[in-house]
């Protein structure tokens, strides 16, 4: 292999590499937008029968979260330190929403 396809490979790896960095990042801050809105939205409405299926579903993207989160640490996307930060705020989130 020359020199000239080695550089267009690594172009290519780049360019592949970037799209999946970014759609563990996306996904990332997308999942948090939405758990964080549902925390707020379910501590604004009295506790009651009819919350807790919005209760359970919020847990479930709670879970999903962390498994994308271990992920990206795991694959280097983001720091471990950082990845540790991001679950401390989302547990922090949800220990206000169970009763």
């Amino acid at each position: 292999m020359n020199k000239k396809q080695k550089n267009r490979k690594i172009v290519s790896q780049n360019i592949r590499n970037r799209m999946v960095n970014r759609r563990y990042s996306s996904t990332i801050k997308t999942l948090s937008k939405l758990f964080l809105k549902q925390i707020k939205d379910i501590l604004l409405k009295p506790k009651n029968e009819e919350t807790i299926p919005k209760v359970n579903e919020t847990l479930g993207i709670k879970n999903k979260l962390y498994s994308i989160i271990d992920k990206a640490v795991k694959k280097g996307v983001i720091h471990k330190n950082n990845g540790s930060r991001k679950k401390s705020k989302i547990n922090k989130a949800s220990i206000k929403i169970q009763y």
